[in-house]
């Protein structure tokens, strides 16, 4: 009985243990933030419904720069520096285009990188994308008025982020 007692007060302090190492939060220290340019999953359906890599970017740019946080465009990017953290914040967004000019996309927007790293069980390096935010949502509309309305969905989660991110940021040596 003393067994499966200790064997339930390890279980409970499991979590708090594992908090207990410290692990940082995911956005933490990330210094660059590049903004790669939108990806649709049907250009012609994005083209119907009025969408364009260039109206995404501009939404994400004027969200950021309202909180001043590190963006450039991918194609702005300099080089990679050693010792700087960069990620990537890559929308994605699939379109239908019906034949009553109604638009359905589904968006998607994550702060994500490419990194070499062992995942076990097999101790051979790979190529793996670590995703550090992530948000979805679904915006339904008329062809005259879904860019703004994307727009404002992606500007929206473009705030949420900025949130995370400022959140995320060590609290600066004094």
């Amino acid at each position: 009985m003393r067994k499966s007692g200790l064997l339930f007060l390890g279980l409970l302090l499991a979590p708090h243990a594992a908090q207990a190492q410290g692990a940082a939060p995911a956005l933490s220290g990330v210094r660059e933030i590049v903004i790669d340019p939108a990806s649709f999953s049907d250009t012609k359906s994005a083209d119907s419904c009025n969408l364009s890599r260039e109206k995404i970017a501009n939404a994400l740019v004027f969200a950021f720069k309202a909180v001043n946080l590190p963006v450039t465009l991918a194609a702005d990017a300099k080089p990679l520096s050693l010792g700087v953290a960069r990620i990537n914040l890559a929308p994605e967004i699939s379109t239908y285009a019906d034949e009553n000019l109604d638009c359905v996309s589904w968006i998607s927007l994550s702060a994500r990188n490419k990194v070499n790293a062992v995942v076990p069980p097999v101790s051979t390096l790979r190529s793996v994308t670590v995703v550090y935010w992530r948000q979805d949502s679904r915006v339904i509309s008329g062809v005259s008025v879904h860019d703004q309305r994307v727009t404002d969905t992606i500007q929206k989660m473009a705030t949420q982020f900025a949130q995370q991110y400022q959140i995320d940021q060590p609290p600066e040596i004094k």
